[in-house]
């Protein structure tokens, strides 16, 4: 039980972390939205998956930092990607949260301040990959979708949040 609820409280401080944290708890109007698109850096080569699918990204921001808890150091490299789609000022702000939260240490912050090498390899890791991948399609951060759902994770993932928040009451 104790294990849980250090599962629970660490999964909770996560949300917290997400840049995207007070957009998951908007309306996600059309204003939402906008607000949200302003803190992208338009030159990330992962900027698609920001603007088009943050559902998706926060999915594996909360993922890779698990990943990164747990003891997953080459999540990093993930970490980074994802962070390089976010505005130098927000990336900062993140960054020095993860400090303040002792996610990471002074030589993963300075390591993920640097600018990413996207043409380096990376070692694939089939047991992590199958983690995010269900956690995809299970949505085990709470993670509200108000907008319209269009691809089948988000709908999968509305319907698990939905039925994890019935049978929670």
């Amino acid at each position: 039980m104790k294990l849980l609820f250090n599962f629970l409280v660490e999964l909770s401080k996560l949300k917290n972390l997400s840049p995207l944290y007070s957009y998951w708890h908007s309306d996600q109007n059309d204003l939402d939205e906008r607000n949200r698109l302003l803190i992208a850096n338009k030159d990330s080569p992962v900027l698609y998956l920001f603007e088009k699918e943050p559902y998706k990204w926060e999915i594996l921001f909360q993922s890779i930092i698990r990943e990164i808890i747990n003891g997953d150091l080459s999540s990093l490299r993930g970490l980074q990607v994802l962070l390089s789609s976010l505005s130098l000022e927000v990336r900062e702000k993140v960054l020095k949260e993860l400090l303040a939260n002792e996610i990471i240490n002074k030589d993963y912050f300075a390591q993920l301040k640097k600018p990413i090498d996207m043409k380096s390899q990376t070692k694939s890791n089939l047991l992590r990959f199958i983690r995010i991948l269900f956690a995809i399609f299970t949505n085990p951060y709470g993670i509200e979708l108000r907008r319209k759902k269009i691809h089948i994770y988000e709908k999968t993932g509305f319907l698990f949040n939905y039925l994890k928040n019935l049978y929670s009451k």
